[in-house]
């Protein structure tokens, strides 16, 4: 068989077709001016833009009205179709839908979803009398990887992504021919319809698809799990100090955003936030300190330099507050500063170091002074329009936020930080807030997912029993960690849950949104619930002496390091993304966040975080960097 293949370069797809049964022939479209095109047997077009040139046009359909198959990608007009101008798809999602005549795609049953990133995809104004939808989009859709509805409920409302016109024409509205750089999901259904289409056009099934841009797991599994920790963590520090600004003089990038284009560019997210920028540098103090690297020990000071300086208030009523960005000047979140300031207080606690404690109790002063009577905080404060009457008000309320996701960080903070200076007005709040926080769990305030909030309870509760050594208190911990390992998956990791979908963010799709769409489903979030662990169990163990907690460390690392990415692409070679399917092995999850969707990477929340838990075991046994 005879193919013209019509594309300006070549691509993923159009190699996946070369490598068919086939004589292929590529050309530009003006090379393809000067040739005789009837003397093809099949047609493919690929990324031509909007328009084909007409005199190409008029050809190929006359070849294909005679019985000759075209496939044509993102081409806004073709044979009775006359489509609109491109529109983004990050948040919609493809919809399989089985033809009823039944040839459709093999392996693919009508309701599975497939994700095409950060695409852009241009709607048919209207259908013709032959057209065949085999792709739907459509909008919030909350399902995990497939969605149980007919397909005459998918039809209604969507929009075509990839349909049959007769027999003899194959159309998609969204650009393909880079699909695997663009990282297409979940993988194997869309390599099912890879080797559907490629077939349709050649005849023949193709010998070759393209190896993942990018792998999931330290490719060094022979190795022993210290040896391969090492390199992960070595990896992941080579992708912080890659976002570090200045050298860390003026913080860290936020990181990568989760939009991947259709040619497989993922963007940045270039905002500075204070609790990435603490973050990074407690992961940048622990590696310096177990393996001698002075460039990361400098990054880190000029970091704290960064975090202590220009984003903390210094004098009047608000001394003390830490900012949240450098955009969100005049905004503060208790949470975010205590995750900005943890790394100074294991640095006090633990290596030795306390230049910046009075800068971390200004800050803990602040959130103190600002604090309910129950020890829970409001989410955050805003400063534009706050006076002392505000700050007596919020002082004297009741109750705060009763969520650990706002909360519980802040107690883990004020605690470390009683046992490192022995404030008692600083173990009075952070002893009262988690108490507060028991006496309501499970039913605490949900910003995500239940899971979530057992893993950030995990942390606070160690500390709380550290300081106090009370029973009491060790039986929250262990009743916390008891609940949170019902929802453990075979991986080390924890599926997201949440009982009776109470979280803000659970099963939505507007807005921020949780990766939740049923409870059960096997995704991990590795910026909202397991990323706290390795951390949490590593200072459980510290304080219990209980091998539970130091095999639960271990299977956790575990599976942090089997969800790592490694790529020939420095943006993202070490990094984790937000999202990991723990059955197929791949960051996979709903994509519909407006901001942290699945392959989202922050450099303090996820990155960071997982770093020092990996780390922290070996600055807890003062450098002895040998725990297995």
């Amino acid at each position: 068989m005879k193919v013209l293949l019509l594309a300006e370069s070549a691509s993923d797809f159009s190699r996946v077709l070369e490598s068919c049964n086939a004589e292929i022939h590529r050309l530009t479209e003006r090379q393809a001016l000067g040739v005789d095109l009837t003397a093809y047997d099949a047609y493919c077009v690929l990324g031509t833009g909007k328009r084909m040139d007409p005199r190409i046009r008029q050809v190929l359909e006359a070849e294909a009205a005679g019985g000759k198959h075209l496939f044509a990608e993102a081409v806004g007009s073709l044979r009775g179709i006359y489509s609109g101008n491109p529109t983004d798809t990050t948040r919609r999602r493809l919809i399989y839908v089985e033809p009823r005549d039944g040839n459709g795609i093999p392996g693919l049953t009508t309701g599975d979803l497939l994700d095409d990133q950060a695409n852009s995809a241009m709607n048919p104004w209207y259908q013709v009398p032959d057209y065949k939808p085999l792709l739907v989009y459509k909008t919030q859709i909350i399902a995990h990887d497939h969605l149980n509805a007919s397909a005459e409920e998918i039809l209604q409302g969507g929009s075509s992504g990839l349909w049959m016109l007769g027999e003899s024409i194959m159309m998609t509205s969204f650009r393909l021919r880079n699909y695997n750089k663009a990282r297409f999901a979940p993988r194997e259904s869309w390599e099912k319809l890879i080797r559907f289409v490629a077939a349709w056009i050649t005849g023949s099934q193709p010998a070759y698809l393209p190896e993942p841009t990018v792998r999931y797991g330290a490719p060094f599994a022979a190795e022993s799990f210290d040896a391969c920790r090492r390199r992960s963590i070595e990896a992941g520090i080579g992708w912080l100090k890659r976002y570090l600004v200045d050298e860390g003089r003026c913080g860290v990038a936020e990181g990568l955003r989760h939009n991947v284009d259709p040619d497989g560019n993922q963007a940045r997210t270039d905002v500075i936030r204070s609790d990435c920028s603490g973050e990074t540098a407690g992961a940048l103090k622990m590696y310096a300190r177990l393996y001698g690297d002075e460039t990361a020990r400098q990054y880190a000071e000029n970091l704290d330099g960064f975090v202590f300086g220009p984003m903390q208030v210094k004098g009047g009523l608000f001394d003390g507050m830490i900012r949240w960005t450098d955009d969100a000047w005049e905004v503060c979140y208790q949470d975010d500063v205590a995750r900005c300031i943890l790394s100074g207080l294991y640095e006090c606690l633990f290596m030795g170091k306390d230049t910046h404690f009075g800068d971390i109790c200004r800050a803990l002063d602040f959130l103190v002074r600002t604090t309910a009577q129950d020890g829970c905080r409001v989410p955050r404060t805003d400063s534009p329009g706050m006076d002392e009457n505000s700050f007596k008000a919020l002082a004297a309320a009741e109750h705060g936020c009763h969520s650990a996701h706002y909360n519980a960080y802040y107690h883990a903070a004020l605690l470390l930080a009683y046992k490192h200076g022995g404030n008692p007005t600083y173990l009075e709040v952070g002893r009262k807030g988690l108490e507060t926080l028991m006496a309501l769990y499970p039913d605490t305030v949900r910003e995500q997912s239940e899971t979530e909030e057992m893993c950030r309870l995990v942390l606070p509760l160690a500390a709380l029993y550290d300081v106090t050594g009370e029973a009491s208190h060790r039986e929250m911990l262990y009743r916390v960690v008891k609940d949170l390992e019902t929802h453990k998956h075979p991986s080390g990791g924890y599926r997201e849950w949440d009982t009776g979908y109470k979280a803000s963010f659970s099963r939505e799709s507007s807005g921020e949104c949780s990766l939740l769409t049923e409870n059960g489903d096997p995704v991990a979030d590795l910026l909202y619930s397991t990323n706290w662990l390795p951390v949490g169990f590593a200072y459980a163990y510290h304080v219990t002496r209980d091998e539970w907690f130091r095999m639960l460390w271990r299977e956790v690392v575990g599976f942090c390091m089997s969800a790592q990415v490694f790529s020939e692409d420095p943006d993202t070679n070490g990094s984790w993304c937000r999202a990991f399917d723990m059955e197929r092995r791949v960051a996979y999850g709903c994509p519909h966040d407006v901001g942290w969707a699945a392959y989202a990477s922050e450099s303090g929340w996820t990155n960071a975080e997982i770093l020092m838990g990996m780390m922290l075991p070996d600055i807890l046994e003062n450098g002895n960097s040998n725990v297995s």
